[in-house]
């Protein structure tokens, strides 16, 4: 991303899910390590209100490592 988020109140929200989705895989992860991961499928049921395409997109972003860039540049503008 360069640059500010145009919508800064979507950029958080979304970064919150991504927070939240990130957490549900770890957890899952810590707690069943020879498990496959977790599909949309099961992640969506614990929150009902996002799309199965928010999730899996979060999902690739997290497993890419695209959402460490995201969230150094929002503790970057907080100081």
């Amino acid at each position: 991303m360069s640059g500010r988020p145009r919508n800064r109140d979507a950029f958080e929200r979304g970064q919150e899910h991504r927070r939240q989705i990130r957490a549900v895989m770890l957890d899952h992860a810590l707690r069943h390590p020879l498990s496959r991961p977790l599909t949309g499928e099961q992640i969506r049921a614990q929150f009902p209100y996002m799309a199965l395409s928010t999730i899996y997109w979060h999902m690739s972003q997290i497993r890419d490592g695209v959402g460490a860039d995201a969230a150094a540049i929002d503790t970057s503008e907080s100081f």
